[in-house]
């Protein structure tokens, strides 16, 4: 039986990296006494997958993972097991068994939505009077985006804007805050740091500091862009 389960990253857990979060939901998942099924063979370990890696630094409240079950417990009583072994910064927030033809959540994901904003409310853009009718210019005018992007195979160039599926810019206290719908997965992964970068660069900024910024993932989703699905919508 497979679970997907949904869960809030945030405060210091934003600066653990991917792997040493597997292995703290390998340990709290054991802790709680869930009957979840091993792999077979020599080196049997859960069968656990998550969906696209949170980057160090950002938070997140639409994050997922699926486990596989040998039988089917109490659903509130599994999300409360659970929450009673995590720690600060991380919380279950749903606990759903999938249909069987359900896809992995690691498989599944398409895109993924942000709220992005910056740490420092001095920063260059915030003193930009005219910044939501340049972002107009930037994203909704604009027959393309290209831009070069840097990958394990070394550099490539990319038209960022089929790949952002929304662009909205709201001004908050004086202080930009980008919501950002982008593609997300194994195919065309678009960061938000990407994005906003590329903003900057259009504005005339000087060179662009990632750590300026402060983004948390809002949610995940599987499908095509004009028929998305929260990768938490799916269940029984």
């Amino acid at each position: 039986m497979r679970v997907r389960i949904r869960f809030e990253k945030t405060g210091i857990m934003r600066y653990v990296g991917h792997l040493d979060l597997m292995r703290f939901f390998q340990k709290a998942v054991k802790r709680s006494e869930l009957p979840i099924r091993y792999s077979e063979g020599f080196n049997p370990h859960q069968i656990m997958s998550f969906a696209a890696p949170l980057g160090v630094g950002l938070t997140s409240v639409g994050e997922y993972m699926d486990i596989d079950l040998k039988e089917e417990v109490d659903a509130s009583k599994a999300l409360k097991a659970l929450n009673d072994n995590m720690v600060e910064g991380l919380e279950i927030t749903s606990f759903k068994y999938l249909p069987d033809d359900a896809e992995k959540c690691m498989s599944a994901v398409t895109t993924a939505s942000y709220i992005v904003t910056y740490k420092d409310s001095k920063d260059d853009a915030c003193y930009i009077d005219n910044i939501i009718e340049l972002k107009e210019k930037f994203f909704d005018e604009a027959a393309s985006i290209n831009i070069v992007k840097k990958t394990k195979k070394g550099e490539r160039e990319l038209d960022l804007k089929p790949l952002i599926y929304n662009f909205n810019l709201i001004m908050k206290e004086g202080v930009p805050e980008y919501h950002l719908l982008l593609s997300s997965g194994s195919t065309d992964n678009i960061k938000p740091e990407l994005v906003i970068k590329a903003f900057h660069e259009f504005l005339g900024l000087p060179e662009f500091d990632e750590l300026s910024l402060d983004i948390k993932r809002l949610d995940m989703f599987t499908g095509e862009p004009d028929s998305l699905v929260s990768l938490g919508d799916i269940s029984k």
